[in-house]
C-alpha cells in the first residue's frame, strides 16, 4: 500500500511538473520600468517615421492637390508580387522560433508572458534581372488561445541585422528598424512595439522611407532580434536567422514558373530584332467581375508590301491564370481621321497565346488559319517580348 502511495504521489507530482513545463503563459511578472523601456522603443520608431526626414515632406505639407503616384525607391519587394490579404500559411523553406511575448491580463492589469511561434517565410516573387521575394512573418498564438482579448500578447521590439547594420540596445542608433505592417505595399504603415496580438497574424518586412534608417536587401541573409522588454534584461531577448535566398525548383517552384497575369503587365513590348514591330498588351478588371480579368492586345506589324498589318485579340481569364489565348482578327478597309468609310467586320485570321514567364517578358505563341487571303501575313511559330516600359510608377520589378 505504501509503495502504491509513492507511486501515485510521484505520478501527481510528475503531471504537475508537465503542465507547469508546457503551460505556455507564466504567473504575473515584475515588470517594473517597462513602460519606459517601451517608451524608447516607440520613439526610436516615431524617429524614423518623421515627416521631416521623408520625401514626402515637400510634396504632402502645405498643398492642396495630391501627389502623383511614385514608385517606392526603398520597397523590399516588386509591388506586383503581393496583395491584401496577406497569407496565413506557410510556402516553402520557413525559419521559426518559439519566444515568451510580453503578455498583459486586462482582469488583474498585471504582465505575464504567453508562448508564441515565430515564423519567417519568403513568397516567390518575378525574376527579370535576379531572384527577388517578398519577406513575411507570422506570429502563430497556441490554438487554446486564438482570440483571446483578456490575456493576450504584445508585439515585440523588432530589429534586424545585415552586413554593417548590428542589433544595438543604443536608443539613438536606428539603422536596425524595419517596418512590420500588415498589409503590403505601404509606405508608412507600420507595427509598433506592444501593439496587442489579439490572432495570430502575419507582418510582411518593408524598409523605412526616411534618410535616417537602414535598408535591407531581405534576398540576402538577415538576422532579427525580439524583444519582449519584461524584464530589461538578456531573458527578454529571442534571436532568428534568415539565410540568403537561394531558390531551386523544389523549394521555390513559383520562382521558376510563368506569372499570374494581372493589370502590373499592362505595357507596350518589343522585340529588338524585329524592329518596327511591336505589341500592346492591356489587362482590365471587368465592371462588377472579381473573378475575372480581360486580357486584350494588338500585334502592330506589316504585310508582304510593307503597310501597316494590325491583328488584335481579346480573351477573359480567371483571376490567378497564367496564360491567355484569343482569336486573331484583322480589319480592312477604313481610312484616317474618319475620311472614308467604315472598316470592316473583323475577319478571324488565327490564334495567339500570351506568357509571362517575368515582369519584363512576354512570349507570344500563334498560328494562322490556312486559307487566308493572299497578301496577308501568315505563319506560326513563338516569339520573345521585352517589356518598353513601366505603367504609373506601379513597377511589376
Amino acid at each position: 500500500m505504501f509503495t502504491m502511495t509513492r507511486i501515485l504521489f510521484a505520478a501527481a507530482c510528475f503531471f504537475i511538473a508537465q503542465a507547469a513545463i508546457a503551460d505556455p503563459r507564466s504567473a504575473p511578472i515584475d515588470a517594473s520600468g517597462r513602460a519606459e523601456r517601451v517608451g524608447a522603443k516607440q520613439a526610436a520608431h516615431r524617429q524614423v517615421l518623421n515627416p521631416a526626414l521623408t520625401p514626402k515632406a515637400g510634396n504632402a505639407v502645405n498643398v492642396s492637390t495630391p501627389g502623383l503616384p511614385r514608385a517606392n525607391a526603398v520597397r523590399a519587394y516588386p509591388p506586383s508580387c503581393l496583395a491584401d490579404p496577406l497569407p496565413d500559411q506557410t510556402l516553402g523553406p520557413t525559419y521559426s522560433k518559439s519566444v515568451n511575448l510580453a503578455a498583459f491580463d486586462r482582469n488583474s492589469g498585471q504582465f505575464v508572458s504567453e508562448g508564441v511561434t515565430i515564423t519567417v517565410w519568403r513568397v516567390a516573387c518575378s525574376s527579370s534581372t535576379f531572384f527577388t521575394s517578398a519577406t513575411l512573418m507570422r506570429i502563430q498564438r497556441q490554438s487554446q488561445f486564438e482570440g483571446d482579448a483578456v490575456i493576450y500578447p504584445l508585439f515585440p521590439a523588432l530589429q534586424a541585422k545585415q552586413g554593417n547594420i548590428v542589433f544595438s540596445d543604443d536608443p539613438n542608433y536606428v539603422l536596425n528598424l524595419i517596418r512590420s505592417p500588415t498589409e503590403p505595399n505601404t509606405v508608412i504603415s507600420d507595427t509598433l512595439t506592444d501593439t496587442p496580438i489579439i490572432f495570430s497574424t502575419t507582418f510582411v518586412l518593408e524598409n523605412y522611407d526616411s534618410s535616417a534608417a537602414g535598408f535591407f536587401d531581405f534576398n540576402l541573409a538577415f538576422g532579427l532580434r525580439f524583444d519582449n522588454l519584461l524584464t530589461g534584461g538578456a531573458s527578454d531577448l529571442y534571436f532568428l536567422d534568415v539565410p540568403t535566398y537561394s531558390p531551386t525548383q523544389g523549394t521555390y517552384p513559383a520562382a521558376y514558373q510563368n506569372l499570374p497575369i494581372s493589370g502590373y503587365m499592362t505595357s507596350n513590348f518589343y522585340d529588338p530584332a524585329a524592329s518596327g514591330e511591336g505589341l500592346a498588351m492591356q489587362i482590365f478588371e471587368p465592371v462588377g467581375d472579381a473573378q475575372n480579368l480581360i486580357v486584350s492586345f494588338t500585334w502592330v506589324a506589316y504585310d508582304p508590301a510593307g503597310i501597316p498589318f494590325w491583328l488584335s485579340g481579346q480573351a477573359t481569364i480567371v483571376r490567378g491564370a497564367k496564360s491567355a489565348s484569343a482569336t486573331m482578327f484583322y480589319r480592312t478597309d477604313g481610312g484616317l481621321g474618319g475620311n472614308s468609310g467604315a472598316a470592316s467586320a473583323p475577319i478571324i485570321w488565327g490564334t495567339a497565346t500570351v506568357s509571362f514567364p517575368d515582369c519584363n517578358t512576354m512570349t507570344l505563341t500563334y498560328a494562322s488559319n490556312p486559307g487566308l487571303p493572299a497578301g496577308i501575313p501568315t505563319g506560326n511559330g513563338t516569339r520573345t517580348w521585352l517589356r518598353l516600359a513601366n505603367v504609373n510608377a506601379l513597377a511589376c520589378e
